[in-house]
């Protein structure tokens, strides 16, 4: 048996009702037509990303700091394959040349 797309609409909608609202899991699921148990598993997901946001200012911008620290080094690292990439691609011509260099066959 397949499955429905949900768009992201409804699920935010369902996971307002079981979180903001207070509705049970089934009893948002029956309203906004998904099923019970992926309802759950969307709760679950969503508390699990709220958990991990950090609920005070200076943690906040900690986290925030780290973030911009992981994107620097990303952005360095890119940077790096980036020039290497053009080492080989400069390097690559003069290798295939003497690669497809014509042979003189040995018969005549």
């Amino acid at each position: 048996m397949g499955f429905k797309i949900i768009s992201p609409a409804i699920k935010a909608e369902a996971i307002r009702l079981v979180v903001e609202a207070g509705y049970s899991a089934p009893q948002a699921a029956q309203i906004t037509g998904v099923g019970p148990t992926a309802l759950r598993r969307w709760v679950e997901e969503w508390r699990q990303q709220q958990a991990a946001i950090p609920a005070t200012t200076a943690a906040q911008a900690l986290l925030i700091e780290e973030l911009r620290e992981q994107l620097a080094a990303s952005e360095r690292a890119r940077e790096v394959l980036a020039e290497e990439r053009d080492v080989l691609k400069k390097q690559l011509p003069s290798h295939l040349a003497k690669i497809l260099k014509p042979r003189r066959s040995s018969r005549r």
